[in-house]
C-alpha cells in the first residue's frame, strides 16, 4: 500500500508541472501551500475587438520577457518565450468620460503596447485636477485653485494660506497648521486644490507600495483598496493587490513591453 500511495503523488506532481498547468509557490520557511495557484495563459478568443486582437497577436508573437494585461478576463500576465512567469487579476478603467467646465476626461484604459519607463517604490500620489473636480461635482462644491501666494479668508475668521511646501490653516491667534496630506480641504462649499509641488498634493497609500510608470499618466501599482481588484473602477491604471506588484516589480526592469488588450 505504501509504495501505490508514492506512485499516486509521483503521477500527481508530473501532471501538475505541466506547462501552463500550474505553479506551487513555496513559503518562507519551505512549505508548500496546500492548492496550487492555477495560471490560465492568454488566450487569443480573450480579444474583444480588432485593436485588442492585433495587440495580443503581437504580444503572443514576442518571446522577451513581457507583460501581458486583459481588459475583458482583468489578468495580468508576466510571459517569457511561451512560459507564464506570473501571473494575478487586476482592476482597470472604468471606461467612463468625465466632462466638468470645458474640459473632457477619458477613464479608461487603452489597448496598446507601452513600455515600462520605470518604478519607484512607497509611491506617492499627486492627484490631478480632476480629482478635485469630481469631488466638487459629487459634493456641489466650488473648486478653488490655490497657489504658493495664496491667502483666502474663510467664514470663521480663519485663514488658508500656502507657506513653503504646506497648505494649511492659520487660527485666529495666527497658528499655522498644516493640513494632513491626502485630506480633502473642505470648507464654506469649496474644495480647495493645493499646489503642485506642496504635501497636501502627495498622498502616500492610495498607490501602494509599488508602481510601474507606462507613459502619458498610467500605471501599473498597488492599491489600498484591495477590494477593487477584479473590476473596473481606475480612472485608467492597471491596479494590483500590494502582494502581486512587490512580485511584478521585482521580476521586471525599465524596457519591458506592456501589451494591454
Amino acid at each position: 500500500m505504501k509504495s501505490k500511495g508514492i506512485v499516486a503523488l509521483a503521477v500527481l506532481l508530473a501532471s501538475l508541472s505541466g506547462a501552463g498547468c500550474a505553479t506551487w509557490q513555496v513559503g518562507e520557511n519551505g512549505e508548500m501551500p496546500e492548492t496550487p495557484r492555477r495560471i490560465e495563459a492568454p488566450n487569443i478568443l480573450d480579444a474583444s475587438g480588432d485593436e485588442s486582437e492585433t495587440v495580443l497577436r503581437s504580444a503572443l508573437a514576442d518571446s522577451s520577457r513581457r507583460i501581458l494585461v486583459s481588459k475583458k478576463r482583468r489578468h495580468l500576465w508576466l510571459m517569457e518565450d511561451d512560459r507564464v512567469v506570473f501571473d494575478a487579476p487586476v482592476a482597470i478603467g472604468r471606461d467612463t468620460i468625465f466632462r466638468y467646465n470645458g474640459q473632457t476626461w477619458d477613464f479608461s484604459t487603452p489597448a496598446g503596447r507601452r513600455v515600462v519607463q520605470g518604478k519607484e517604490t512607497n509611491p506617492l500620489w499627486v492627484p490631478p485636477d480632476w480629482h478635485y473636480y469630481e469631488k466638487a461635482v459629487e459634493r456641489d462644491l466650488e473648486p478653488v485653485r490655490l497657489t504658493a501666494s495664496s491667502r483666502v479668508r474663510l467664514s470663521d475668521g480663519t485663514r488658508i494660506e500656502v507657506r513653503g511646501n504646506d497648505v494649511g490653516r492659520v487660527n485666529q491667534y495666527g497658528n499655522f497648521w498644516p493640513f494632513t496630506p491626502g485630506a480633502e480641504i473642505i470648507f464654506d462649499g469649496k474644495i480647495f486644490m493645493p499646489p503642485f509641488g506642496t504635501r497636501q498634493r502627495q498622498i502616500p497609500e492610495v498607490l501602494g507600495t509599488h508602481r510601474l510608470f507606462l507613459g502619458d499618466g498610467y500605471l501599473i501599482h498597488g492599491t489600498n483598496e484591495e477590494d477593487s481588484i477584479g473590476s473596473a473602477v481606475s480612472h485608467g491604471c492597471v491596479r494590483m493587490n500590494n502582494e502581486d506588484v512587490e512580485v511584478l516589480y521585482a521580476q521586471v526592469d525599465a524596457g519591458t513591453p506592456v501589451y494591454i488588450y
